[in-house]
């Protein structure tokens, strides 16, 4: 028998414990890869300074500290633009189709999500999901079925498996073009009818 979906909290998505748990761990895993960063430099620069040619993989290293830091630092963009939108907005049960990466030749290696707004008469929202395959892979098993949604499905927001304990970003596809072609394609309708 297949367990029942959990339905949101009223109120702020974050007043639900599983989100706030989700968005810390969000936090630290940013804050994490800003000390990693860090710390190789560091690591980096004592040994510059004990040979008098830095070797090659002094460089190497220098280039993953710097690398860390900055998807460090863009991870913790995206936390306060999460809390900014999870503070505002409630979490909201909506029905989708998820899409894996590369299903559309131009939404590159992002997911993408089907949203049908129960509050706008089943209106039909496109959203690239903003994250690794493997992160963005646990909205696999929501095809089909819902998800929980905060946000302007519009203009994009935070997106998670019901029970708001695993949070992605999504924002609509960028480029007009492009997103009405994966909005037909998603949604199985062409306007010209074809």
């Amino acid at each position: 028998m297949e367990s029942p979906v959990p339905t949101p909290p009223a109120g702020s998505a974050l007043a639900e414990p599983g989100t706030r748990r989700a968005l810390r761990g969000y936090r630290l895993r940013a804050w994490s890869l800003i000390l990693t960063g860090a710390v190789l430099y560091a690591a980096a620069w004592v040994l510059e300074r004990r040979t008098d040619v830095p070797p090659v993989w002094t460089l190497a290293i220098i280039l993953a500290a710097g690398c860390a830091g900055v998807f460090g630092l863009v991870a913790q963009v995206q936390a306060a633009r999460m809390h900014r939108v999870l503070a505002r907005h409630p979490w909201v049960a909506c029905a989708c189709r998820f899409h894996a990466p590369a299903t559309y030749p131009t939404t590159g290696n992002q997911s993408v999500l089907v949203l049908i707004d129960p509050a706008r008469d089943g209106a039909q929202h496109v959203l690239a999901v903003v994250a690794t395959a493997r992160r963005a892979r646990r909205l696999a098993p929501c095809d089909g079925s819902k998800v929980w949604f905060a946000g302007d499905p519009a203009r994009g927001g935070v997106v998670s498996p019901p029970g708001g304990g695993h949070l992605l970003w999504t924002r609509p596809v960028l480029l007009r073009p492009w997103s009405r072609y994966v909005k037909q394609q998603a949604t199985g309708t062409n306007p010209a009818g074809a």
